[in-house]
């Protein structure tokens, strides 16, 4: 019941984020309202940067996964990272996209469902690694105009300083906590330990570090994979008529995807239109309408179109079997909190 509720308000926050990027602007004239108006080539480009995204994504968990010996074809793991988007888009309960592929994957590898769930996680700290490399050297000297025009553009740019500094020192610090020097003073061998999970986490964490060529190898796939997933909006703002510099999309994206992650919305709608207006009207002068018929074009291209494919997926039988398990799974979590 709390879950549905939490969702219920994350649809309130969302409604209300949109009504605050629509108000004020005429979208009367607005090539969105007007598909004859719209690019449609750019948009069929930004649903093809939108699969090749999730299948580099896919390719990146790949390569984390063969880190810790678990052995999948790269397909299925575009399968599964497909599937898990659906998941993140329409998920009410507890089970996230990426629960859903533990759960799913844990059907090939039931005794590494640890594993699978912490490549997972080392999967998005390279994502994050990536993000925040090509944020600091794209906006590097470019955002002086920036923070003397607007307050709001200005504490967004500030909000990504902050947040992919803070994310990188914090990535270090994990690498230094697990690693077997600082590890083994904590657990030293022969004491008791309350789990055996407290035990496994770091040396599963510390395998990247041992096998650091996987993890750099990842981190360039991801450095590859991101200027193609911000090169979605790009094609975006070309298909409601207003050609835009794709740099100038590259240094700004990350400081949108970082605010429109925040758990506040659903799929980040809403806050990704707004920072867009903002970003981009600050940088280029773009009209609000433009930066939201654009981000909300993207949004469709990458996210939308590809997770209704991970959905026609998920319903063939052999992993549409899993649903069950990942309800009742999702249950007893529920009923455990609320008791």
């Amino acid at each position: 019941m709390k879950k549905w509720l939490l969702f219920a308000a994350k649809l309130v926050f969302t409604a209300g984020c949109l009504w605050w990027a629509f108000s004020g602007e005429d979208f009367s004239k607005s090539a969105l309202l007007q598909p004859s108006q719209l690019r449609w080539d750019w948009i069929a480009g930004g649903i093809a940067l939108g699969g090749l995204t999730y299948f580099i994504s896919a390719v990146r968990w790949w390569i984390l996964l063969r880190a810790q010996g678990i052995r999948i074809t790269i397909a299925r793991s575009f399968e599964l990272t497909l599937m898990g988007e659906i998941f993140n888009l329409v998920t009410v309960g507890g089970v996230g996209g990426d629960a859903a592929k533990v759960f799913l994957l844990n059907r090939q590898h039931p005794e590494r469902k640890l594993a699978v769930t912490m490549s997972l996680m080392v999967d998005h700290l390279v994502g994050l690694v990536a993000m925040s490399l090509l944020f600091f050297a794209v906006t590097a000297g470019r955002f002086d105009a920036l923070e003397s025009q607007s307050a709001m553009g200005k504490g967004a740019i500030h909000f990504g300083w902050v947040f992919f500094g803070g994310g990188l020192g914090l990535i270090a610090l994990m690498f230094v906590v697990s690693s077997p020097w600082v590890h083994s003073r904590i657990h030293k061998p022969g004491k008791a330990m309350k789990s055996d999970f407290l035990r496994r986490v770091p040396e599963i964490y510390d395998v990247y570090r041992r096998k650091w060529g996987h993890a750099l190898f990842a981190l360039l796939v991801s450095a590859v994979m991101l200027p193609v997933e911000y090169a979605i909006f790009w094609c975006g703002f070309h298909a409601i008529g207003h050609p835009e510099s794709l740099m100038t999309v590259i240094g700004a994206t990350p400081v949108v995807e970082a605010i429109s992650a925040l758990p506040l919305t659903v799929s980040g709608i809403g806050v990704r239109e707004k920072t867009f207006e903002i970003l981009m009207k600050d940088l280029t002068g773009m009209p609000a309408e433009v930066a939201i018929g654009g981000s909300l074009i993207g949004f469709a291209c990458r996210n939308l179109i590809w997770s209704l494919c991970g959905g026609l997926l998920f319903l063939r039988p052999s992993d549409r079997s899993s649903i069950k398990a990942i309800e009742e799974t999702t249950h007893e979590e529920t009923t455990h909190t609320e008791a």
